[in-house]
């Protein structure tokens, strides 16, 4: 991993190898013709070949970690169609944890129904919540039942935005950083990516920073503003920073830097988490044309903004997306999620 090649101390914090690197970047030729400006993916849509996205890249060192504290049960949270979830459920399993999934309501659809079916093939024990406001007591309940029964849980929160978890998007942003020095793409005027609790953005901004780009990462917020908003981005920036320099004081200071990096977009998020919008559904059909596999709740609201931004000339330049659904077929992980 480049990250650990260029800060060695950070070899010794625990982590499963489960990523595939680098990603591709590509060129969306289509999109671009449309849009009237350069626009590439960084196809994080193929983090791994089971099943990818950037949920992979926390989940490496979030179970890493699990494992060092000794746990034997994962306990997580989100909406019934949650990717996070469903990562969380394939990823545990194969590390040999029992995966339980706290999943609150979010609109319905035929994609979120098959998360829900892929993630309970996986072997995740699904509890479900009639409101997100009875999370925190069906997570506290799930977590004394668990230690009680001596199954040693470890609390994974949305997304997995902790600091340990925002380490898999500081070491994309190295990846990314060194595609673009040497070509692959050229440096982009901004990059657009889709917003739940904000560790990818946080991560990505730290990575880019440490490698010498401070370049514009839009964040597109797809959850309420008490979910994702300035401070709350901000202590994530300076405790990952602070846990990365603990264990590797060479890493550069660069957390002011990546905050100010971050910019939060929140109109796309539509009328409630998980409810598909008409922007977002023309978006999820020109990406199509390049063979760029969106969703309502996240991905689409993010190209959306990235569309718009094309078409208003907010940015003089080209636009990079990161592509963080996973583009790895349902079929296997209906039937067969472990093996």
């Amino acid at each position: 991993m480049l990250l650990i090649e260029r800060w060695p101390g950070l070899g010794t914090i625990p982590r499963v190898p489960l990523v595939d690197t680098p990603t591709p970047v590509t060129h969306l030729e289509g999109v671009s013709a449309r849009a009237g400006t350069a626009v590439y993916a960084k196809r994080d849509d193929a983090t791994a070949e089971r099943y990818g996205g950037n949920k992979v890249r926390k989940l490496e060192w979030l179970l890493g970690d699990a494992r060092e504290k000794g746990a034997r049960s994962i306990v997580t949270v989100g909406g019934y169609g949650s990717h996070h979830c469903l990562a969380t459920a394939i990823y545990g399993a194969q590390e040999g944890f029992e995966v339980h999934a706290v999943l609150f309501p979010q609109p319905s659809s035929p994609h979120v129904s098959e998360v829900k079916r892929a993630m309970i093939a996986a072997g995740a024990k699904v509890t479900t919540v009639r409101t997100a406001a009875a999370v925190p007591f069906a997570i506290a309940k799930k977590v004394a039942r668990l230690k009680i029964g001596g199954a040693s849980p470890y609390l994974i929160g949305p997304g997995g935005s902790t600091p340990i978890g925002t380490l898999g998007y500081v070491a994309a942003g190295v990846e990314l950083a060194r595609q673009i020095d040497e070509g692959e793409i050229p440096e982009p005027a901004a990059i657009f990516l889709a917003a739940g609790s904000g560790g990818t953005a946080s991560g990505l901004a730290i990575g880019l920073a440490a490698a010498g780009l401070v370049t514009p990462i839009v964040a597109v917020r797809v959850t309420g503003p008490l979910a994702i908003n300035g401070p709350t981005l901000s202590r994530l920036v300076q405790n990952t920073v602070s846990l990365i320099r603990f264990h590797d004081g060479r890493f550069p200071i660069v957390a002011n830097e990546a905050v100010r990096a971050i910019v939060i977009d929140g109109r796309h998020r539509g009328p409630a988490y998980g409810a598909s919008t008409g922007a977002g559904e023309h978006a999820t059909s020109l990406a199509g044309g390049d063979d760029l596999r969106l969703d309502p709740t996240y991905t689409a609201k993010a190209f959306a903004a990235l569309l718009d931004a094309a078409r208003d000339q907010t940015y003089d330049g080209p636009l990079l997306f990161v592509s963080t659904l996973s583009s790895a077929p349902f079929g296997p992980l209906l039937t067969n999620a472990l093996g």
